[in-house]
């Protein structure tokens, strides 16, 4: 049985997205060390598509022509979600599209398997207004999650007197923030809403925020996006006292993700865990659950048996599984930065999802 696996392995997304991969391999790994699907074993067929949107739709066409791979897990960016979803239609294939997002969709081929913004960004703009302040400056790069995740924070900031002092998008890969250093200064917010996406970008933006002369005490960064992936590669005086939100860390108290983490390290090499990667991890095993249930890898008897699939050794820490409009179930925490690594501040109770929570629709109408 094959899968197809599409992401930027090389390219400015590279570092990320093959951490996303390894998530996705180690549930291969783990599959087929437990005899496979049925007794067959699971085989990938993985598409770099070099952090070109553009590749993306190619990239589909290839696994599902020529790999013969019918189901795909892959994507990062919104941009490339969409972009693929013409090509999944075209092909009859399934999308396992592993991120959180800024939801706006849905879709009949494609399964979320990551977050709406309900699910990680209410609570979390609660803890921001209570703990951080209520005046905000958005920062996000200049594409579609963070332009939609602005409009849900001044949507729902509204109800918790929450407000947006100012904004600025930063095309992808951009590295000089001095103009938006000089913004926040003369607006004087309480808190930075960082929407950032990408190693240069973000890494670019902590030094020059740091040189500026900005702290974690006098003005604390809540990011959306900045994972331990994006510490690693930043000194820890850059980052420390700063904050995320996620529906994973690894820093996750439980037996289920510590086994995870070390199989991860064992199996991959790959030190470092963040949502996305879970993502992946879920949607492989949840397609292993689905084939086992359904006698089929053909995508239309998947889909329907995904329905059904509660996979219980999710290192988010609770049981993954799909809704009827194939969005998932998650946890959300809030988490502060320390030495390379989030320490775990709060756990917020799950929330179902509401994919056009922010008061708009819709980037690809529903199939």
């Amino acid at each position: 049985m094959k899968i197809g696996m599409l992401f930027s392995l090389t390219g400015p997304q590279a570092q990320m997205e093959q951490s996303i991969l390894d998530g996705a391999l180690l549930a291969v790994d783990e599959i087929n060390r437990d005899g496979g699907i049925r007794g067959q074993e699971l085989s990938p067929a993985i598409y770099d598509d070099h952090s070109e949107v553009l590749s993306s739709a190619r990239g589909i066409n290839h696994l599902c022509e020529t790999e013969h791979a019918n189901v795909i897990v892959g994507g990062y960016t919104s941009a490339s979600r969409v972009a693929m979803i013409p090509a999944i239609h075209a092909n009859r294939a399934l999308l396992m599209y592993p991120t959180y997002f800024e939801g706006e969709e849905a879709d009949a081929r494609v399964f979320y398997c990551g977050a709406a913004p309900n699910q990680y960004l209410a609570d979390y703009l609660s803890w921001v207004a209570d703990n951080l302040g209520r005046r905000v400056y958005i920062i996000g790069s200049d594409y579609v999650y963070p332009r939609v995740l602005a409009e849900a924070i001044a949507r729902h900031g509204a109800h918790l007197d929450v407000e947006t002092v100012g904004s600025w998008y930063a095309p992808l890969g951009e590295t000089n923030f001095q103009t938006v250093l000089d913004d926040i200064r003369r607006r004087q917010p309480s808190a930075i809403i960082c929407n950032l996406v990408g190693l240069d970008s973000t890494t670019a933006f902590y030094q020059q925020f740091h040189r500026a002369g900005f702290t974690a005490a006098t003005l604390p960064i809540a990011a959306t996006v900045t994972t331990e992936v994006d510490l690693a590669h930043m000194a820890s005086e850059l980052t420390d006292g700063h904050f995320m939100t996620g529906t994973y860390f690894s820093g996750v108290d439980s037996d289920v993700n510590s086994a995870y983490r070390k199989s991860l390290l064992e199996v991959r090499g790959q030190r470092w865990s963040h949502p996305a990667q879970v993502g992946a991890y879920n949607a492989v095993h949840s397609i292993r659950i689905a084939a086992e249930h359904s006698n089929s890898f053909d995508p239309a008897h998947l889909s329907a048996a995904l329905l059904g699939v509660r996979f219980e050794r999710n290192p988010e820490g609770l049981p993954f599984y799909f809704l009827n409009n194939h969005y998932s179930a998650h946890p959300s925490y809030v988490a502060r930065a320390s030495n390379g690594e989030y320490d775990v501040l709060e756990e917020f109770s799950p929330r179902l999802p509401e994919p056009w929570w922010s008061g708009k629709r819709s980037l690809t109408a529903p199939r």
